[in-house]
């Protein structure tokens, strides 16, 4: 037996990692290389005359899952036959699986379950696009490296069902098994969503949606049984985490998302909704100011701690200053006018255009119009003033008012500049295909997707983009205060 043995081909095996129904994991060593590693032995004994067509199957979607490079893909290294015995030799997780961590926390928080659903459907994407559907997906072959997912066991969910085989043991578990599955139907990448689905009601509920009491009773659990919403177990679920799910976990292939690439982008979606959207900005938001003091309540409130009474009270001995400063001003601007020439006087009470044309400007800078049409309709009221001939001499300087409120330049300014992000940072605007890790002098903001914005000072700065083993995407970028520059890359 392997178990009793030190060694499987060239590889030291070092102790055993777990057991199941097709063989066991060990932690290994390729001393070629001097790399650990995990061997995953599988027993085709009993199997009686299907065993060869079986062993072929095996080692034909082995090398198929082989081929897959994926940063939520474990890596398979190797895929052979020693000792009377087939194995696989894969990448060393160091990790929980999924399973394990609903059995001690589930449910999880809606945020962390569809994060770790955007995750497994990103991988499952990667598989599909290459040909490989995984057939098996199942809390037990989720494992949780740190804040990243690693979809096991590719490679040998397409195992036929053999004559000494219970059905459950080499279909995977039928708790998660799609209708189409059940049904023994040729099966593409939308039986592996229904599957995701079902891990994304447990995550959210802590229950799974199809159970019974025996194969068959779960199995028409799946084929017929409609699982009540999640909010209904869950309330902090939100009504739009229900419909999708729902859709997921539709009996009908059609209706549910049509590629996992697909699900992912709707996956993205709720969560920016959920954890980062405009009704979240907005409720917090609501908290803030309901926590806050009313205006004019002054120190007498017990909702204002301390140190801001402290600072609210130096704010209101120095108000005064401020309003005094103001009256300055404000006499300042009266005696400008005051002494105006009485022509420019007169001018400007015949003649009151100037204002209304700024105003125009802005209202138009605002609403992103044409600055050229509150421009040209200027002029009109200028040319209905000619008088007899003492006064004719005074309009004539009306159109260098006009002129000074004309000038694009300073239209263009109203409309393009941030005045109110004046001094302030510049944005990045982040598109990446299909998903990449970005940093920004050297230090990561996050994944993008959902990640789409990050604030930077003004400057330059190295921006780095990374997907896996894939080539780096590096550019430069120098911004200004204000500015917006959007960045674009697509892996290949």
């Amino acid at each position: 037996m392997v178990e009793e043995q030190q060694r499987l081909g060239r590889y030291e095996l070092l102790a055993e990692i777990g057991r199941g129904a097709m063989g066991v994991v060990y932690k290994a060593r390729d001393p070629i290389i001097d790399r650990v590693l995990a061997i995953k032995t599988v027993d085709f004994r009993g199997l009686g005359a299907v065993q060869a067509d079986v062993q072929n199957r095996f080692f034909q979607e082995a090398q198929s899952a082989g081929r897959l490079n994926h940063p939520n893909i474990v890596t398979i290294f190797d895929a052979g036959e020693a000792d009377g015995c087939a194995y696989i030799a894969m990448e060393l997780l160091e990790g929980a699986s999924l399973r394990e961590v609903l059995d001690q926390s589930a449910p999880l928080s809606v945020i962390r379950a569809l994060e770790l659903a955007g995750q497994i459907a990103r991988g499952l994407a990667y598989a599909h696009e290459h040909g490989v559907v995984h057939r098996d997906v199942k809390p037990a072959n989720i494992i949780l490296v740190g804040r990243r997912v690693k979809i096991t066991d590719f490679g040998i969910a397409r195992l036929p069902y053999g004559p000494a085989r219970a059905r459950s043991e080499l279909a995977g578990s039928p708790k998660y098994m799609s209708p189409e599955q059940v049904r023994s139907e040729n099966v593409d990448g939308r039986s592996d969503l229904f599957a995701l689905g079902t891990l994304l009601y447990e995550m959210l509920t802590g229950k799974q949606p199809f159970v019974g009491d025996s194969v068959p009773d779960i199995m028409q659990a799946v084929l017929l049984h409609e699982p009540p919403p999640p909010s209904s177990i869950n309330p902090k679920v939100p009504a739009s985490v229900d419909a999708f799910v729902l859709r997921v976990l539709s009996k009908r292939p059609e209706e549910r998302p049509s590629s996992a690439r697909s699900m992912l982008r709707e996956l993205a979606l709720l969560l920016r909704e959920v954890g980062g959207g405009s009704s979240g900005r907005s409720s917090r938001s609501a908290e803030r100011r309901r926590s806050q003091p009313a205006r004019g309540m002054g120190d007498t409130t017990v909702l204002l701690p301390a140190a801001k009474r402290k600072k609210r009270e130096r704010r209101s001995r120095t108000t005064p200053w401020g309003y005094g400063i103001a009256a300055l001003l404000i006499a300042g601007l009266v005696g400008a006018y005051a002494l105006r020439a009485p022509k420019e006087a007169a001018i400007a009470a015949t003649t009151p255009q100037p204002a209304p044309v700024e105003a125009q400007v802005t209202v138009a800078a605002l609403a992103e119009l044409a600055p050229e049409a509150p421009v040209e309709s200027a002029p009109a009221p200028v040319e209905i003033a000619p008088e007899p001939a003492p006064p004719v001499e005074a309009p004539k300087p009306a159109p260098k008012p006009v002129a000074k409120a004309k000038p694009k330049p300073k239209i263009a300014a109203a409309k393009t500049s941030a005045q109110p992000r004046a001094g302030g940072d510049a944005t990045l605007q982040v598109a990446v295909a299909p998903w990449g890790e970005v940093f920004v002098n050297g230090r990561s903001h996050g994944t993008t997707p959902p990640l789409a914005r990050i604030a930077v000072p003004p400057g330059k700065h190295r921006i780095e983009i990374r997907n896996g083993s894939l080539p780096a995407h590096r550019v430069d970028v120098t911004v200004a205060a204000g500015d917006t520059r959007r960045i674009q890359h697509k892996f290949e």
